[in-house]
């Protein structure tokens, strides 16, 4: 009787597991469509990271910067800057963030809490297609000038440390 509970035990965690993966794959391709859609052309080097590797950044994020239960706690950051979605923010964001860290070969990433893959590319190459890449509960952190972009509700919130 006991072994037959052990193979049971052991099918059902196949199983489980079988689900689990099956599930990764799912939300890995979805990444690999995002990243084809926002990024056609192959100079533009983008890479996916693994989930290991996109945890340590999901978590420098979080270390970085103050979150709260709806994102990032804005009262707590000291150099920010929120464009309002009704204005060419576009252009402003990018002067900004050039003008401001003088940004060249920096990498940045696209931090989409709902998934466990992390995009990572230059962020230069992010700036000019920020408008695809804006969606709710979406990062975009560049750790070598301790910038974060949140796209909360009708607003874009950048923030940075000295």
């Amino acid at each position: 009787m006991k072994n037959k509970k052990e193979r049971l035990k052991m099918l059902l965690d196949k199983q489980k597991q079988k689900a689990i993966d099956e599930e990764e794959k799912r939300e890995y391709e979805t990444v690999l469509e995002e990243v084809q859609a926002l990024f056609p052309n192959l100079e533009d080097e983008v890479e996916i990271l693994s989930k290991e590797e996109s945890n340590k950044i999901i978590d420098e994020l979080f270390a970085e910067f103050p979150f709260h239960a709806y994102g990032i706690d804005w009262t707590l950051v000291f150099y920010k800057t929120i464009f309002s979605n009704f204005i060419d923010y576009e252009s402003a964001l990018a002067e900004l963030v050039i003008k401001n860290h003088k940004i060249h070969n920096d990498i940045g990433y696209i931090i989409d809490l709902r998934y466990q893959h992390v995009m990572k590319t230059k962020l230069i190459s992010i700036l000019h297609r920020v408008e695809e890449v804006r969606k709710w509960d979406r990062y975009i952190y560049s750790p070598q000038i301790k910038l974060v972009i949140e796209f909360s509700s009708n607003d874009i919130a950048v923030g940075w440390k000295e």
